[in-house]
């Protein structure tokens, strides 16, 4: 079926799809062939709303996290969703777009105003909420970006450090064995107790997009992290980290309500989760998520059609926590078909890596 799928991909999909099966998948790809399917990616409207909004200092957009109509800046002509776009859209770390975006985060202050963090009062200490910290969407960002072990040292970005905490986040739960034992109530609202290590989508994506910390060991230990989360999660409640007086959604920490963005007990696929998962190397030894990537695997049929639901204006929408659609419009089938089918495709190919094995 894989090379079924390829096939199809590189005869009916995005051009930036087509760059990417031929450069991650099959790892064959001229320079003249990248130059011109880029040329074509380049060229297209969302890419172009993003590139268009990039500043001289090379901040992309008005706001960081997601759209801010008060400042003008739409849900792709922001920093955060706009420069991972154009990363999945197959910009490379050493283009000069991506360059000039990473080197205005580096350049800026802990808290710069262009962060929009004045909706809190942030601790000093940019670790201490749950599952909240300016430095998870930051530090992710650079890591999807391809700056692992690229960027320079930095006063307050340590991009080690942070997939390290992420690690720590996800090992921490194998002290728990019950999910009350993490939590505190106020005013009737479960949050987080202070200065609790719980992992989040961000922590995910961390480890999902770095390499510094794949070995068996932590595989292993991370495998029975995960497998512990599902046993002791049985909430069906949101929960809050807490500052200031003030109750703060985390972003997606994995537990109560926040679970369902993993779809991993419903009818539904998360493709960009299963993908983050299946980058992490775990996708075939946690039981829950072996069985949801089977699943996923026998709802293909045989001309490449699916059994499965979903919603198309959901599925096609970006956000600072969701994304995959690489075409253009989702108006044509076909382009429907190969931005699913490519999901799959890469959630496959990296269920098979098995690094430290």
């Amino acid at each position: 079926m894989k090379d079924k799928i390829i096939e199809y991909l590189l005869d009916n999909a995005d051009p930036s799809i087509v760059l990417r099966v031929k450069k991650e998948i099959l790892h064959s790809c001229s320079e003249s062939e990248e130059e011109s399917l880029m040329e074509k990616i380049t060229e297209q409207k969302i890419v172009q709303t993003i590139l268009k909004s990039q500043k001289a200092d090379g901040w992309i957009g008005n706001n960081f996290h997601g759209s801010s109509p008060k400042n003008g800046a739409g849900m792709y002509d922001n920093m955060e969703v706009g420069l991972r776009y154009l990363v999945e859209k197959g910009f490379q770390r050493d283009n000069a777009y991506i360059k000039r975006a990473v080197d205005s985060i580096v350049k800026r202050a802990q808290f710069d105003s262009a962060y929009g963090c004045k909706i809190l009062t942030l601790p000093q200490d940019d670790y201490s909420l749950t599952a909240w910290g300016l430095y998870l969407s930051r530090s992710s960002l650079l890591i999807r970006v391809g700056y692992e072990n690229m960027l320079p040292a930095h006063d307050f970005i340590n991009l080690k450090h942070d997939i390290d905490y992420s690690l720590d986040c996800f090992f921490n739960v194998l002290n728990y064995d019950d999910i009350y034992e993490v939590l505190d109530t106020h005013r009737k609202k479960l949050t987080f107790k202070q200065g609790m290590k719980w992992p989040c989508i961000y922590d995910l994506r961390m480890l999902a997009h770095s390499n510094s910390w794949k070995n068996q060991s932590n595989k292993t230990k991370l495998v029975e992290s995960i497998n512990k989360l599902f046993e002791i999660n049985t909430l069906n409640e949101m929960v809050y980290s807490y500052n200031n007086g003030q109750y703060v959604g985390p972003c997606f920490a994995f537990i109560g309500q926040q679970m369902n963005i993993l779809q991993l007990e419903s009818n539904g696929f998360s493709l960009d989760c299963l993908e983050l998962f299946s980058r992490c190397g775990v996708i075939n030894d946690v039981a829950i998520m072996k069985s949801k990537y089977d699943e996923l695997l026998a709802s293909v049929n045989l001309d490449l059609s699916f059994n499965f639901s979903f919603d198309k204006k959901k599925e096609f929408s970006w956000s600072p926590y969701f994304g995959y659609a690489l075409s253009e419009n989702w108006k044509e089938d076909t382009n429907v078909r190969c931005d699913i089918l490519f999901r799959i495709l890469l959630i496959m190919y990296y269920a098979e890596q098995n690094y430290g094995r």
